[in-house]
């Protein structure tokens, strides 16, 4: 199974933030013990260590982001991917953005956000994390 991790995924995790952040960690695992390949975009990255570096105060953001680059791998988001986001139908730019990067995967299953309706026009499937756990 190939997943796409939307940013909000990251930060439950990296956070740990309640009530969000055991489900992110039992995905993240789930996906280990099932060798689910787990993608996120590189905005994602940037957007998770902003706000971890606004969080955490004694753990570096830059040490943490290390071991999450370890678990993913990292989509890029190029300038054609940008132009086809504008004409999405997806309200949100940066959900846009989000979408042209799991779409850019091949043979994609989903994308797992606790946002869906952020991506109700997708012609991807969207996921809650719990409903690729149970």
């Amino acid at each position: 199974m190939q997943y796409f991790l939307d940013t909000n995924i990251l930060i439950d995790l990296v956070t740990m933030r309640e009530p969000y952040g055991k489900v992110a960690a039992q995905l993240f695992e789930t996906a280990r013990e099932k060798k689910w390949n787990l993608f996120s975009s590189a905005i994602s990255i940037t957007t998770t260590h902003y706000i971890l570096s606004k969080s955490m105060d004694n753990i570096p953001a830059t040490e943490v982001i290390g071991k999450l680059l370890d678990l993913l791998t990292i989509v890029p988001a190029d300038s054609s991917m940008l132009r086809r986001a504008v004409s999405q139908p997806i309200s949100d730019y940066e959900d846009a953005v989000q979408f042209e990067c799991a779409a850019s995967i091949k043979g994609v299953n989903g994308i797992i956000t606790r946002n869906k309706k952020d991506f109700k026009h997708s012609t991807i499937p969207v996921f809650a994390p719990e409903e690729v756990l149970f």
